[in-house]
């Protein structure tokens, strides 16, 4: 189970790199409607708790509903993105699709990048067969 783990000290920039890895995409956060600083404390940003909490994050609920969940509980907003910081459209996905999303897209990339390396490779063995 994925957990997210919030404490008033803790920045923007660190919460976004938390959900990062725990749900493979970017996030934006929002204060009272405007994108927060990414140096503001969640305590800035409306956290109202005092100490460590630990989220569970049940990868059944789709984006919209996590997005709901997280504001009601905590007072701040977020937007889940794509790797291009670009708001997701489809808002009924479910969190457990953005990691089978984002494995496909790493696993191509992987193919892409050996295919690239024995290329190189290749060239670097016969340069002057390349000459003609």
């Amino acid at each position: 189970m994925k957990v997210l783990k919030l404490h008033p000290l803790m920045t923007i920039s660190l919460l976004q790199m938390q959900i990062q890895r725990l749900l493979f995409c970017n996030v934006a956060v929002y204060v009272r409607n405007s994108l927060a600083n990414t140096f503001d404390t969640l305590k800035e940003a409306g956290f109202e708790e005092e100490i460590l909490v630990e989220f569970p994050i049940d990868e059944t609920l789709s984006l919209r509903e996590f997005e709901e969940e997280v504001e009601e509980r905590f007072n701040f907003s977020l937007e889940l993105c794509n790797k291009d910081n670009k708001p997701f459209m489809n808002k009924s996905q479910h969190l457990f699709q953005l990691a089978c999303n984002t494995e496909k897209r790493e696993e191509r990339n992987y193919q892409l990048d050996i295919s690239l390396d024995m290329l190189m490779n290749n060239n670097r063995q016969s340069p002057q067969q390349n000459m003609w």
